[in-house]
């Protein structure tokens, strides 16, 4: 029999299974054991959050380790940018220029009427930043989504191209601390504040690599915040949409679109770091350490 391999592929098929694992046990509780009128669980629902939220986390933790064990096995990618994550990039850019557009809507209906849908909008100053970093990072999407299916890198000539990525992301992370980590059940709470708090180093990691900065370093840390971000963003955010879509909605929650963009970013990043394992990553080096330990 096989002994486990302590390898970067092994890390990542602990995230990708950690995901529908994750969506799975949320989807579950929140439509049999919750209350949306108040806000709490109900029967085990309380139990089956925490599995919820600490067994992915768990999964995702296990495939850290596995990156940091294989750190020597992470290296610059001289073949230049895959093309698989332009996709997604051009999928998170439309959502984000929506979502950037939706607030800026929101803002002056505010102004005009007093009335706002985002309670973001209370704040002008982190409500209009929020929606101008949304309309940037959606056009750099767009910029990318382009470049990357003409297999074209556009970082070796503007390094710090991705930086709005990094704003964008301490924005939400403020806007989620301030207006929605709210809910009545704690479980809700760190479901939000700690998948914004890991979105944005997988972003910040994201743009150190594609700098050049550090790469292989950077995309080591990239792989561990990223694929934590991943098991706790998806399931999160995936579940709220489709709450949202079934009119049922609980104070607390992330706003639908604003859900949509998170996790059309987060899939933005799983995707990359997906594609640089053929890229960024020399396999003979990959789980050395296994073998290493074997041939003792």
């Amino acid at each position: 029999m096989d002994k486990f391999r302590i390898s970067i592929n092994t890390g990542l098929k602990l995230v990708v299974w950690g995901i529908p694992l994750g969506l799975t046990l949320r989807l579950i509780q929140m439509n049999l054991f919750f209350d949306f009128d108040t806000g709490f669980y109900t029967g085990p629902g309380a139990a089956l959050a925490w599995l919820g939220l600490l067994l992915p986390a768990a999964m995702a933790g296990a495939g850290a380790w596995c990156f940091h064990k294989n750190a020597g096995a992470f290296m610059p990618r001289d073949r230049g940018m895959a093309r698989g994550p332009g996709i997604f990039a051009g999928f998170s850019g439309g959502v984000l220029l929506v979502m950037g557009l939706y607030m800026l809507r929101d803002h002056l209906s505010r102004a005009a009427t007093g009335f706002a849908e985002f309670e973001t909008a209370v704040n002008p100053g982190l409500h209009l930043s929020l929606c101008v970093l949304c309309l940037v990072l959606g056009a750099l999407h767009c910029f990318l989504a382009v470049c990357l299916c003409a297999g074209r890198d556009p970082f070796k000539k503007a390094p710090l191209l991705y930086l709005p990525g990094v704003a964008w992301g301490m924005a939400q992370l403020v806007a989620v601390y301030v207006f929605y980590a709210r809910s009545s059940s704690t479980v809700e709470n760190l479901y939000s504040l700690i998948s914004s708090g890991l979105m944005l180093l997988a972003l910040f990691y994201l743009s150190a690599a594609l700098s050049g900065a550090g790469e292989p370093r950077a995309l080591m840390r990239l792989y561990i915040f990223g694929g934590l971000s991943a098991v706790l963003t998806i399931p999160y955010d995936l579940s709220n949409i489709v709450l949202a879509l079934r009119g049922t909605t609980y104070f607390g929650e992330l706003p639908a679109i604003y859900a949509l963009g998170r996790l059309s970013v987060c899939m933005f990043l799983l995707s990359f770091i997906l594609s640089v394992y053929r890229t960024g990553v020399d396999k003979g080096l990959d789980g050395a350490v296994t073998a290493k330990g074997e041939g003792a």
